[in-house]
C-alpha cells in the first residue's frame, strides 16, 4: 500500500523541484536568466541533551534536528524586496516563519516591510534561534515572548536619523493577532477557547508596537547601544462561564522593554578579541477588569517582570566563551522567581558551522527541583546566508 508522504517531505519535494526546473530553464536561456532566481540557502539546528536526568528539550529527545530553516531572498524590482523563511521540525511540522516585502524607497528615508516578521520588540527577539550566542532564548524571552520569539503579522515602518548627534532609530508596528501562535502548532496541546468574536473585529484590537534604538560610539573601538520597547494588544484568555462552561475573553495585555548592549572589538586584533554584554528587562502587564458575577477568569491577573545578563569574550580567532545569568517572575509557577546560571563554550569553523557546548543550571520557584542541563549544538548554513543583526 502507498503511503501518503508527509507534508514537510511534500514541501520539500516541491522546493526541490522548483529549483531544479528554474535552473534548467536559465542554462537554456543564457547568462541572464539565472539573475532572475533568488537567493537559497538553508539552515540546520542540530541539539544533543546530555543533562543527567534526562532530556530537557520540548520533544523529549536526547538528540534531535530542532529545525531546519530554509530562506528565499530576493530583489523584486528596483522597488521591493521579498523574504521567505521556512522553518521544518519533526516534532512541530512546517511553518511559515518570516515572509514579508520591503519598501527601502520611499520618501524621508522610511523603510516599511509588509507581511510576518519577527516583532522588533527587545534586543533577542529580532534573532532566530541558531543565530543566538546562547544555545536558546532567556528564560524571560521564552515565558514572556515565546520560545521561538514573538512573531506578528501585519506592517513595519522604521527610520533612522540623528537629531542629536547620535544615531536613533524608530520601529513601529502593526499587527494581527497578537499572541496567537504565528508558527509551529503543537497538535497534541489542547486548543484555545475560542471568543465571542474576534479580537480584529475593531481596529482597537489590533497590536500597536514601538522601539526606539539609541546608539553612541564611545571610541573607535568601543560603542554602545540603548533601546526601549512597548507593546500592547488583545489576546485569548481562558474562563468558566456558569451557562456556556470554558470560554474566551479578549483582554488587553501590554509588554515593556529596556536592553542595554555594549561591544568592543580593537582596530588591531579586531579578528581574535572582543567583547560583548548585554543586559534586558520585560514586564508583563496585566490591567486589572471587572468581570460579571457569572463569569470565573481563568487567566493572568498579576503582572511580570523578568531580566537577563549576558556577558561574551573572544579567546581565539574562532572561540569564544560566554554565560548568563537569568531571574523571572514565572507566568507557569503563580510568579515565582526562577533563578539560572548558564555558561557557554563556543567554535566557529568558519563563518558557515557553529559548534556549541552549554552548561546551565536552573532553580525553579515554588521549591521545585534544580535542573542540571547539558546541551550541545550544532549548525550549519548552506548558500548564501542574511548577516547577523547589529
Amino acid at each position: 500500500m502507498l503511503r501518503r508522504p508527509a507534508p514537510g517531505a511534500a514541501l520539500c519535494l516541491a522546493l526541490c523541484l522548483i529549483a531544479a526546473s528554474a535552473s534548467n530553464v536559465g542554462a537554456q536561456q543564457g547568462a541572464a536568466s539565472p539573475r532572475l532566481l533568488p537567493d537559497i540557502s538553508a539552515v540546520g539546528d542540530l541539539i544533543a541533551d546530555l543533562s543527567p536526568k534526562g532530556s530537557t528539550m520540548e520533544d523529549g529527545a536526547r538528540f534531535g534536528v530542532r529545525e531546519i530553516e530554509i530562506a528565499l531572498q530576493a530583489a523584486v524590482d528596483p522597488t521591493f524586496r521579498g523574504d521567505i523563511f521556512l522553518g521544518f521540525s519533526d516534532a512541530e511540522g512546517v511553518a511559515i516563519e518570516q515572509a514579508f516585502l520591503t519598501a527601502s524607497a520611499l520618501p524621508y528615508g522610511i523603510e516599511a516591510r509588509l507581511g510576518r516578521y519577527l516583532m522588533p520588540f527587545g534586543k533577542d527577539n529580532l534573532t532566530h534561534r541558531h543565530d543566538l550566542h546562547t544555545i536558546e532564548y532567556a528564560h524571560v524571552n521564552q515565558r514572556l515572548l515565546g520560545e521561538e520569539g514573538l512573531k506578528g503579522t501585519g506592517v513595519w515602518l522604521s527610520k533612522v536619523f540623528a537629531p542629536f548627534g547620535f544615531y536613533q532609530e524608530l520601529l513601529v508596528t502593526v499587527v494581527d493577532g497578537y499572541g496567537q501562535g504565528h508558527g509551529h502548532e503543537d497538535e497534541e496541546e489542547e486548543p484555545e477557547p475560542e471568543p465571542a468574536e474576534p479580537a480584529n473585529r475593531d481596529l482597537s484590537g489590533l497590536a500597536y508596537s514601538v522601539r526606539l534604538r539609541n546608539y553612541w560610539d564611545l571610541s573607535e573601538a568601543a560603542n554602545v547601544e540603548l533601546g526601549a520597547s512597548a507593546l500592547t494588544g488583545v489576546r485569548v484568555q481562558p474562563a468558566i462561564d456558569v451557562v456556556d462552561g470554558l470560554i474566551g475573553l479578549n483582554t488587553r495585555e501590554h509588554l515593556v522593554g529596556l536592553d542595554l548592549t555594549y561591544r568592543w572589538r580593537p582596530l588591531q586584533q579586531g579578528l581574535y578579541r572582543s567583547f560583548l554584554a548585554r543586559a534586558e528587562l520585560i514586564t508583563r502587564v496585566h490591567p486589572s477588569k471587572e468581570y460579571p458575577a457569572t463569569i470565573s477568569f481563568q487567566g493572568p491577573t498579576r503582572n511580570f517582570t523578568g531580566a537577563y545578563v549576558f556577558a561574551r569574550y573572544q579567546l581565539t580567532r574562532r572561540l569564544h566563551l560566554g554565560v548568563r545569568g537569568d531571574r523571572l517572575q514565572d507566568p507557569e509557577a503563580d510568579g515565582a522567581t526562577l533563578n539560572a546560571a548558564s555558561g557557554y563554550l563556543q567554535f566557529f569553523p568558519s563563518e558557515f558551522s557553529k559548534l556549541v557546548a552549554g552548561l546551565e543550571r536552573v532553580a525553579p520557584g515554588g521549591g521545585a527541583e534544580k535542573v542540571n542541563r547539558l546541551i550541545l549544538q550544532a549548525t550549519f548554513a548552506l548558500g548564501p546566508h542574511k548577516p547577523h543583526p547589529f
